[in-house]
């Protein structure tokens, strides 16, 4: 079998094949394009592993806002819940503190009050991560004005 007809084969066949931790091939998609191949050639878009995560669950957590964009028009569910947490990806985007992945979500229909199983909100993590933030800012300010 040639070089391409691996390529093809893999293509034609990779998304429908279920890895270790029950993920697809969508779950490791690197970039946009493999994204869009995979979803043209059959693959599910929603489809989760044995802990609930979802490709866009994992994009979000990768900080890959090209495959999040990519995954939301493909009809990513923005609010696909985790199986343990109850997370969206809109929760594990405020987590990680990225903006324009927030953004995104939120455009798509992100339910910003939607509750994880602690009683989280998007918007209670996104509180945390701003009261970290300025703790730091605070600590920063007054070693500068110590010296």
């Amino acid at each position: 079998m040639s070089k391409k007809e691996k390529e093809e084969s893999l293509l034609e066949n990779s998304f429908k094949n279920i890895y270790e931790r029950d993920r697809t091939a969508l779950h490791y998609a690197v970039d946009a394009k493999t994204v869009r191949v995979l979803v043209e050639k059959g693959a599910n878009v929603n489809a989760a592993d044995v802990e609930g995560h979802t490709a866009l669950h994992l994009a979000v957590t990768e900080k890959r806002l090209e495959i999040v964009r990519e995954l939301i028009k493909s009809g990513g569910n923005v609010n696909a819940e985790e199986y343990g947490n109850k997370c969206t990806p809109l929760h594990l985007a405020c987590m990680v503190g990225e903006k324009e992945i927030v953004e995104e979500l939120v455009k798509a229909g992100g339910e910003i009050e939607q509750a994880d199983k602690f009683g989280m909100t998007a918007m209670d993590y996104s509180k945390e991560v701003t009261e970290v933030l300025k703790k730091e800012t605070d600590r920063i300010e007054k070693l500068f004005m110590k010296g």
